[in-house]
């Protein structure tokens, strides 16, 4: 959990010097083309997957690692999953060619979302499928130093070939040559785990039991389609009714927010494979306790960056350069949507450990249908602000259903384990980080005030939740931890 940690940490910082030093040198329009032209891929990401790398881990994580059967699994997944994401890729780029010709408007950015496309099938697809090896096996070492080199890579081709050439085809090559960069160290480190050269009659295995991985992971499918639908509907929206400036302006505020949600997928990576172990083993406590400090710690380290950079949101999106300031209002509730959505991925996958992926599809869909139905009204509205306040909604919506029934299959009561003194301390800290940073932000002009306010506002949040967020069990949880490693 630590690495896992340590991995959205890190690859945060890169991404806000990334996003900031590729938006100030490829600007406002040619980043509004380059969501446009990201927003089919986002798509096929959602649709072309049956959750079968969850199976995957499930499967795995009651394996040792180099058995002969984990590549048996693994070969049979890579296969089904490479087969149905061109399948869904052809399809989406069927659809995308007469978006882009007709409703959006802008078909010189179709080429570059179907050279995105194409990458993203034949290079990251398989990436994360060998990530969910890693995950099986709580590899959180190797994620961290392979998505640092993906994101180092990114920023370094960015910038390069924007120097030569600031157009949305740099950027879409930078893109794709970043995924290639991370896709063989993945594949070099992946032999820890996965014998390369195994009986003929293991892969027939493998292939045997990917019906039954299907079965169980299908069940998950629709949480995950809906969850990429929602997220990425805003920009579809604003693509329809929105000049390019708005578009671009939104995708750099939406990019920081989505940065984030990098926690959920670090988070359960760890917590999936451990949760399994807990209910196999009948550790009930230690189930409960596993679920509910993971969203403790989750909305304790989100809460941070939504207070100090909701505070700073006006400075901070004048970082990216001339004509991104539209879109510090919207970034205010988008950096809060994170915190939303890992409580919301940790319920699910709580859930889906005690087999209920059904419900978990149902209260995405109820998330869905929330954000669809507001996202028209009040983007013409109020904006990009009503956009980010649609997606907002949704997952309140999402977090309190799952709410109610996560409830239900606890043993130990949830006050309990969170008491309600450490939640009031960590709204209060939200709330002061806010006032401070945005107070700071506005008397102070300039990059400097942005950097004062963030660290003002960082400093108030701390503070509050060291005084009446940490419990015994976490200052326990510390000091092992620092026994362990000093032994």
């Amino acid at each position: 959990m630590s690495f896992g940690g340590l991995s959205f940490v890190a690859a945060a910082v890169v991404a806000l010097v990334s996003s900031i030093a590729v938006a100030r040198i490829y600007g406002v329009a040619v980043m509004g083309q380059y969501a446009l032209a990201l927003a089919p891929l986002t798509m096929v990401v959602a649709l072309s997957t049956v959750r079968e790398q969850v199976a995957l881990v499930r499967e795995l994580s009651t394996l040792s690692p180099r058995t002969p059967m984990v590549t048996g699994l693994f070969t049979a997944v890579l296969t089904f999953s490479s087969v149905l994401t061109l399948l869904v890729a052809a399809a989406v780029t069927v659809i995308s060619y007469f978006l882009f010709h007709g409703p959006i408007g802008h078909p010189e950015i179709f080429p570059s979302a179907v050279v995105l496309l194409a990458a993203y099938v034949l290079i990251q697809n398989p990436s994360w499928n060998f990530d969910a090896v890693f995950s099986a096996f709580r590899a959180g070492r190797q994620l961290f130093w392979i998505r640092l080199w993906q994101a180092v890579s990114y920023l370094v081709l960015a910038v390069g070939i924007g120097l030569v050439s600031r157009t949305l085809w740099a950027i879409t090559l930078a893109t794709a040559a970043s995924w290639f960069a991370a896709l063989v160290p993945r594949a070099v480190t992946a032999r820890a785990f996965v014998r390369w050269r195994v009986p003929r009659e293991t892969i027939v295995d493998g292939f045997k039991a990917l019906p039954r991985l299907v079965r169980w992971g299908l069940k998950l499918a629709p949480w995950g389609a809906v969850m990429g639908i929602g997220n990425e509907f805003g920009v579809w929206v604003l693509g329809a009714v929105a000049p390019l400036s708005a578009v671009g302006a939104y995708s750099r505020a939406w990019l920081l927010g989505s940065r984030f949600f990098d926690l959920t997928t670090r988070v359960s990576e760890m917590l999936f494979p451990t949760l399994v172990e807990r209910r196999t083993a009948g550790d009930v406590s230690g189930f409960d306790r596993a679920f509910i400090d993971t969203v403790r710690y989750s909305a304790a380290a989100l809460l941070l960056p939504a207070a100090a950079g909701g505070g700073a949101a006006h400075g901070v999106m004048e970082l990216f350069g001339p004509g991104f300031s539209q879109g510090a209002d919207a970034l205010v509730i988008i950096l809060l949507v994170p915190v939303l959505a890992t409580v919301s991925g940790i319920q699910a996958h709580t859930l889906f450990v005690i087999d209920r992926a059904l419900t978990v599809s149902g209260i995405a869909l109820a998330r869905l249908v929330t954000i669809l139905s507001l996202s028209f009204v009040l983007t013409i509205e109020v904006g990009i602000v009503g956009t980010a306040t649609a997606i907002a909604i949704g997952y309140t919506v999402d977090v309190a259903l799952g709410s109610r029934v996560t409830g239900r299959y606890l043993k130990t009561p949830v006050s309990v384990l969170w008491r309600y003194r450490e939640m009031a301390a960590l709204l209060l800290a939200y709330g002061l980080g806010f006032i401070t940073a945005h107070s700071i932000d506005t008397a102070v002009e300039g990059a400097l005030g942005t950097l004062v306010a963030l660290a003002g506002g960082s400093a108030a949040y701390i503070v509050i939740v060291a005084a009446g967020a940490v419990n015994r069990r976490d200052r326990e949880r510390l000091s092992s931890s620092l026994r362990a490693r000093r032994r």
